[in-house]
């Protein structure tokens, strides 16, 4: 890993705003350095579970995550939609706008990630929707996760009109992998990418920022190298890493084990730092519970203040604090290494 490539990504933290760059760096040297031997041991645990202790009592949600649709035309290997129960449809533009408001009048928001258990881009009318947190929120960070596959040069230009904060493309493999385990076309998605890139270079902006995402599987792990090198001087930032077993559902997936240490379960921050809503309006708990089997109540009907403070969801975060995982979703859940991380800076 050159200095050059590091300085890079260390410059992309930053960009993505306050405390990305600190957070970042304590998961660099506590995941890819020799310090990686001291987590989950006797002295890390004293001191991490008294951060965790003080930050739960103070923290309020600051990233709302809504799930636009959950419609993909995406066959992802390691992705259980091809088995999701949950039917299939678009988010209304008024039920958008009356969930952003219920949160973003509620609570601190900085980011809203629109992005669940689809693909963004097969709802037609996600430019509006962005155009109108523009408008009303003008100072809130949004973020888009998308295949790419659907990115048009003419989609492209429309989106460099808006306040987008990120754009994550997700690209796990090659000419010679991406069908296999994307089930779309390599091409098609590469070139969507560098186009939205080439005409954000020409527009002079600097935001949207852009990541590259790639999963480490099996089927590419060969592989990882050849694209990292292909894209990390094209986008602002690429990440690899491993996925999900997604809560148990894919026990036989083409995953590998990528945790660096001892393994243990701690507390998940996403349940203090992040608001997920599903494509009906519910409140989950995260993104791995795909088939929203736990929901808190619905914020189309349901005010987000009395949500997070019924006893169905203080209990969960009890539960967390006394570290009894044994909920559906949270009892099968391999959050095991960035539990251990997530709660420092």
């Amino acid at each position: 890993m050159s200095v050059a490539y590091l300085l890079k990504e260390a410059n992309y933290y930053r960009k993505l705003g306050k405390g990305h760059l600190k957070r970042m760096i304590f998961k660099f040297l506590l995941a890819k350095t020799p310090l990686s031997k001291l987590v989950n041991k006797s002295a890390y645990n004293k001191i991490y579970s008294e951060v965790i202790k003080n930050k739960a009592g103070k923290t309020l949600p600051t990233i709302l995550q809504i799930e636009n649709t959950n419609f993909c035309n995406a066959k992802c290997i390691m992705c259980p939609h091809t088995i999701m129960k949950r039917k299939a449809k678009v988010m209304k533009q008024s039920e958008f706008i009356k969930i952003c408001k219920n949160v973003l009048d509620h609570y601190p928001i900085k980011l809203l990630i629109i992005t669940g258990f689809g693909e963004p881009f097969m709802d037609i009318k996600l430019i509006e929707k962005i155009k109108w947190l523009n408008e009303n929120y003008p100072n809130l960070d949004v973020d888009l996760y998308t295949n790419a596959s659907l990115l048009t040069p003419k989609l492209s230009a429309e989106l460099l009109k808006l306040k987008i904060h990120k754009i994550n493309f997700s690209i796990n493999g090659t000419e010679k992998t991406y069908g296999k385990i994307m089930g779309l076309d390599y091409n098609t998605a590469k070139n969507n990418i560098l186009n939205f890139i080439k005409l954000k270079s020409n527009s002079g902006k600097k935001y949207p920022l852009t990541n590259i995402s790639l999963m480490i599987l099996k089927t590419n792990h060969l592989e990882i190298e050849k694209i990292i090198n292909f894209w990390k001087m094209k986008a602002d930032s690429i990440m690899a890493y491993g996925p999900s077993n997604w809560a148990g559902s894919l026990k036989n997936a083409d995953i590998t084990d990528m945790n660096r240490f001892k393994k243990k379960r701690w507390p998940c921050s996403f349940l203090w730092s992040t608001i997920m809503v599903d494509v009906e309006g519910n409140v989950i708990m995260c993104c791995r519970d795909y088939e929203s089997k736990i929901k808190f109540g619905n914020l189309i009907n349901e005010n987000i203040v009395k949500i997070r403070s019924n006893e169905k969801f203080r209990t969960l975060l009890k539960n967390q604090l006394n570290y009894k995982f044994n909920m559906p979703v949270c009892d099968a859940c391999d959050n095991s290494f960035d539990s251990s991380l997530n709660w420092w800076g």
